[in-house]
């Protein structure tokens, strides 16, 4: 599993706690529900801007490892700009709206001395926005939506989000002069139904992954279905990416898996992975592969194997929706596990001249590509 991704899971339920604490504690603050002589007020105070403030540089991080992944494959455009994604666009436009949302909540902090408190109090209500559309993006898109730990992560936060809530609602204290807002209660308890119920009927089935994008596969948009209308033409990329090794096992077999992000073309991602029996060398003595060009959630994704590899240079045979593709590199090394290389695509297929088996003519030295 690449770094950059359990990074992004990591840094996306940080921050997604740190805004729940935020809101929590905001909610705790309104309530007087402190005591003076041994939780001041403002160490209250200080301590729920500083979850804000940390809440948005986890969520840089978020953002910033999910560009780098080189399985999804994103662009600079796709992370920053709502519904520009490829993969799962609505849900995706949710995150990023909430951490705009968020910056401009952090940012009335810095201005509450121009603004004054009353305007700075109504912007200051964003912070239930925020909270809403991290959890809506956090179960349409994030991958462990279904765990045990993340359904406890998030229903936990809902409670006491919502719970608060509704007592602040009802029950306002500290403000002789404001009176409950039952209506607001029953909005509020409304839309934590809904929530409830949206999560049971959508990410927490089973089969979301398949139907999170209008049943068009895992998340995959309709954008690159121009590209599928017809074979695309020849053209050369270059690539850079990282490379894994599991194993060897008992047997001696280990599996190389090359994730590759191509610069150019229609096709941005480039998966590789090699099986084979290791060797004294350090190479790895080819036994299978498979190959995929474009990611799964592309509807022109291009499966196949590789029909040649002599040290760093390999080709692979793929079929797509535009038909069958030949696609030749060369891979090479650096640092300790970096790839980078060139690519050239071109429709039909040009067979390799040493097949799938092992020995020599399969072998991948440890200079090219092993582990």
């Amino acid at each position: 599993m690449e770094w950059q991704w359990l990074i992004a899971r990591a840094s996306g339920f940080t921050a997604y706690v740190l805004v729940t604490l935020s809101v929590v504690l905001g909610l705790l603050l309104s309530q007087r529900w402190q005591s003076r002589r041994n939780w001041p007020r403002l160490v209250n105070d200080q301590l729920h801007q500083y979850l804000t403030l940390l809440a948005g540089v986890f969520t840089a991080i978020h953002g910033i490892s999910v560009w780098l992944d080189p399985f999804t494959a994103f662009t600079v455009r796709e992370v920053l700009l709502p519904g520009a994604s490829h993969y799962r666009p609505l849900w995706m436009a949710f995150g990023i709206v909430a951490a705009y949302l968020g910056l401009a909540v952090v940012a009335t902090g810095w201005l509450r001395p121009k603004i004054g408190y009353a305007w700075w109090r109504r912007l200051h209500y964003l912070t239930f926005v925020v909270w809403l559309l991290a959890t809506l993006h956090g179960l349409g898109d994030g991958s462990d939506t279904r765990t045990a730990w993340g359904i406890a992560i998030y229903g936990l936060s809902s409670l006491a989000v919502v719970g608060l809530t509704l007592v602040r609602l009802l029950r306002p204290a500290g403000r002789p002069r404001v009176a409950p807002r039952p209506g607001w209660a029953v909005v509020a308890a409304l839309i934590a139904l809904g929530g409830a119920g949206f999560a049971a009927a959508g990410p927490l089935r089973p089969g979301w992954n398949v139907i999170a994008n209008n049943d068009k596969g895992s998340g995959g948009s309709s954008a690159p279905e121009t590209v599928a209308l017809s074979q695309p033409a020849a053209y050369a990329a270059a690539f850079t990416g990282s490379v894994a090794q599991a194993g060897p096992d008992t047997q001696g077999r280990v599996t190389l898996t090359f994730h590759l992000r191509v610069q150019g073309g229609p096709y941005k991602s480039l998966t590789l992975v090699l099986q084979g029996e290791a060797l004294p060398s350090g190479g790895v003595a080819l036994s299978g592969s498979s190959a995929a060009l474009g990611t799964p959630a592309d509807r022109t994704l291009y499966l196949g194997a590789l029909t040649e590899l002599q040290g760093g240079n390999f080709v692979a045979i793929l079929s797509g929706p535009g038909g069958t593709l030949s696609v030749g590199g060369q891979l090479a090394l650096f640092g300790a596990n970096g790839v980078q290389g060139t690519l050239q695509v071109q429709p039909g297929t040009v067979q390799g001249s040493s097949g799938q088996g092992g020995g020599d003519d399969g072998g991948l030295g440890s200079g090219d590509g092993g582990g």
